[in-house]
Formats: C-alpha cells, structure tokens, sequence
C-alpha cells in the first residue's frame, strides 16, 4: 500500500550547523499526520535527520493549518530563507504512521519552488490529503482553477532521469507538478499549449525537455546566422552533382510527431522566428516555399514545442510578443543545488553559491541589482577542475572566472572566503618558473 506525502524542507544557511527544518503530512487511516524533523545540513545530506514530532490530527482542517502555520513561521519571520524543498507531494509504501526521518532521503530528491507562498503550501497539502476537498479549509486553500492536478513525479524517477547523454536529471517542482510531468501533461492533453524555458546560462534548461522526451525529442540549436532553412530542410548536394531535398528539424518533428525544441531561441533573428507563427497556432501548418507546388505540411498527433533562451548576454535578443503569446508558458530555469549536490560537487562549494543566492534575493528584496549567483554548470566545472587535481586555489578561480558580472566579483570574492577562509584571484601568469 502507498501513501501520499506533502512536505517541505527550509535552511537557515546562518546558523553554525546550517540547521535544516522538514514538515511533512499524509492520511493515516480516518486520521491525518503532521511529522516534523530537523538537523544540520550534513544531517540532511547524510539522511540522519532528528524527529521532532508526529502529531495525530481528526480532520484535515487542523493538518491543513499546521502546514501552514509553519510555513509561515519558517519563511516568513524566522531565519529559515533558503528552501531546500517543497511544497512537494511524493509516494511512499506504507500503512499507519511513518518516520518522517525516512521521508527525508525521498524529500532530497524534490527540488524547491522558490516563488511558493503560504496559499501553494495549502493547496498542495488539501489535494494530498484529499483529492476531492471535504471541508472548508481545503476547498477554498486554492481558487478550482489553479487547484494541483497531482502531476508528481513518477516514482520510477525519483531518483533522477538518465538523459540521452548519460547524465542524471532530477525532476523540479513548479506550481505544485514537476517540470517533467507538466510538459508530458501539455503534450498529452493541451497540444496547443507550448512552454519557453527562460533562464541564466548554464541553469539547465535544456534538460528539462531531454528529461521528459529523451529521444522523442527533436532538437535544433539556435544562432545568430539561423534562417527559416535550418527549420524547414533544404536540397543538399549529391555526390553524383546532383541535389536531395533534406527536412529540418521543425519539419521533421512536426511529421514524426515528436516533440521540437528550439534552444537559444533570444539567438535567432526575429524574421526568422517567424516561421513558427503558423505552426504554433491553432492551424498547426508549415508551409514550405522551398518545394513549390507541395501540400502544407500538418503536424501529426503528439506533436509539440518548446524553447529555451537566455534573456540577458551578448547576441542575446528580445522575444518578439507574438512568438511569446504562442509559446505561453513561461517557466523560469535557475540554479538547481540539489542536482549539483546529486553529482557529487564539493557541498563547499554548494554553500558558496547557496549564500550568493542568498545575498542576490536579499539584494533585490531591497531595490538593489542583486549579486551573480553560479549555476549548476559552473558548479560542474569547477569540480572538474578539483577533481584534475590541480589545487583548491585554482578551482576556485575557476569559479570567479565564470562569473559573468563585473560588478559582483567582489561578491564572489567574499562568499569564496567566508566559506574556504582564502582570497582568491583570477589565474595570472607570475614570474618564471
């Protein structure tokens, strides 16, 4: 038998252990269980969280406001700004009451969504603990349009996604659902529904659509030189001097009835983007000039879109609002710790871009700019580079050098001592060997 779990887990990154609090509810019977731990952050890491406590409620009402009570307690006024995870739902085998120190090795593994307010934290606990709300309380937590459908993770996946390249992805909670679910769900039943992944470089957005599709899906890189024949196909010459007509990857897909993703879309030229106009609409048509005289072509069942672009940097350009009004759902990607954690990057390292990340919400909360803060493919390098074995100093210079801010290098500088307790400076040649 499986149980259904809602749960959270928040950090206080200032406190000397780094403590970490987890909250957790799920049905036990006719009655309802509210279970709490709480650690340092290695007792989080290492699963040897300490319970607290495992309250038995009488109706959902009261486990619905526990929740919630402390959401606020925790996010709101106390230390604990750093969310490590929830609001997420998960399946566990299980009757009766549960060890919410067990709940946290599955908890590690839902990444956090970071915009949740007290009201997401309700909804989420209303819809685990009964699909079909039975009280006040759990019928007006969320208004029955924004509701949680329940597209968690499927348990075979909990553990991480093999992508095609052979890396792991961890599937990431937004508004409730995981990235994966929620993009498998609009394929599935809102065909028409089309997501841009938007996000910093090196947040990781291209592997939320490997993740989802592996290899149902149909990518093409985009850039500056990128015109509507790398979309649609073109003839190619023939060994014989002859000539072969090729489809793109948008023609492709659309026959295929697979799933297109555009990456670096801010990249392609706005004329160029125009190509997707009628395909991402209601017509679902490409026309292509190129094979005069050929019949349109019509997207096959299980077709589907998504693209990914960076809005800041060099070659960068703004989306054009008809391009953003059919690709409707607009998903921030940023840095994902817990995947980073999952690959085994130094949690020194981790600490330091969790307290840049800090510093940036921080910053911007009071009207600043904010600070840079490392994404999950800085991390990566600069494991590399710790892993080659060249030295702590210039691992960590490799670091500062990926920031791409000039004005927070300073920042970087900063969090790099606070946690390794050196300064560090951009790699420079000295004098001779």
């Amino acid at each position: 038998m499986t149980t259904t779990v809602a749960g959270f887990a928040v950090q206080d990154p200032n406190s000397p252990e780094q403590k970490v609090y987890a909250a957790f509810v799920y049905r036990d019977g006719s009655s309802f269980r509210f279970a709490t731990a709480s650690g340092g952050f290695a007792n989080w890491v290492g699963n040897r969280m300490r319970v607290q406590s495992n309250k038995q409620y009488a109706s959902i009402d009261t486990a619905v406001a526990a929740m919630a009570d402390v959401w606020t307690k925790k996010c709101s006024k106390g230390s604990y700004d750093t969310v490590l995870a929830g609001p997420v739902t998960f399946d566990v085998a299980a009757t009766g009451e549960i060890d919410p120190a067990e709940l946290v090795a599955v908890a590690q593994h839902e990444n956090a969504v970071l915009s949740a307010d007290v009201s997401t934290v309700e909804a989420v606990v209303a819809q685990t603990l009964s699909p079909v709300p039975t009280s006040a309380t759990a019928a007006t937590a969320a208004p029955s349009a924004s509701r949680v459908t329940g597209l968690t993770v499927d348990p075979s996946e909990r553990n991480g996604i093999v992508l095609p390249n052979g890396h792991t992805m961890y599937p990431r909670q937004v508004a409730g659902h995981t990235d994966v679910a929620l993009m498998r769900h609009l394929r599935a039943n809102s065909p028409d529904l089309f997501v841009r992944l938007h996000g910093p470089a090196g947040g990781g957005k291209s592997t939320v659509p490997y993740g989802a599709f592996g290899t149902d899906l149909v990518v093409m890189q985009g850039h500056g030189d990128t015109n509507v024949s790398h979309f649609v196909g073109q003839y190619l010459p023939l060994p014989d001097g002859g000539f072969e007509w090729r489809d793109g990857p948008l023609t492709r897909a659309m026959r295929e009835g697979k799933v297109f993703f555009l990456d670096e879309a801010s990249r392609v030229p706005s004329e160029t983007m125009a190509v997707l106009m009628s395909v991402a609409d209601g017509r679902r048509t490409l026309n292509i000039d190129d094979l005069p005289g050929s019949e349109p072509v019509v997207a096959a069942d299980g077709f589907w879109m998504v693209i990914g672009y960076n809005e800041y940097g060099q070659g960068v350009r703004p989306l054009d609002d008809a391009i953003k009004r059919r690709f409707p759902i607009a998903i921030e990607v940023a840095a994902d710790f817990t995947a980073a954690e999952a690959a085994g990057v130094d949690p020194k390292l981790i600490k330091v871009a969790r307290n840049l990340h800090t510093r940036n919400a921080e910053e911007k909360n009071d009207g600043g700019l904010g600070c840079w803060v490392p994404q999950i493919a800085d991390l990566l390098v600069t494991q590399k580079v710790l892993d080659a074995g060249l030295g702590l100093e210039v691992a960590l210079a490799t670091m500062l050098s990926a920031c791409t801010d000039l004005d927070s290098i300073e920042c970087v500088q900063d969090a790099i001592h606070d946690v390794y307790g050196m300064g560090v400076q951009p790699l420079a040649l000295g004098g001779r060997a």
